[in-house]
């Protein structure tokens, strides 16, 4: 699968210490869909929002959820787009 840079930059900023998820992206694996289907959060858990020290600090794990599920679903345009049916 072709993952163009501006995407793969993306999954490495929300993921910069999952070094098998950079190679997977690099190589083109379409693995990188399961792993991001996997890792894409539905909701913070109530022990995420009762220990944030912060509201902002709280937005701020808000957000990098948010990232994680925009990116499956960019994902997953990128790949009905690759492999129409």
């Amino acid at each position: 699968m072709f993952y163009p840079e501006d995407f793969k930059n993306r999954v490495k900023k929300v993921y910069p210490n999952w070094d098998e998820l950079h190679r997977l992206l690099d190589s083109g694996d379409v693995v990188v869909g399961v792993y991001l289907d996997n890792t894409s959060p539905t909701a913070l858990s109530l022990n995420t929002i009762l220990t944030a020290t912060s509201l902002k600090k709280l937005q701020e794990q808000a957000k990098i959820a948010q990232e994680k599920v925009a990116l499956y679903h960019d994902w997953c345009t990128l790949y009905n787009k690759q492999n129409p049916h």
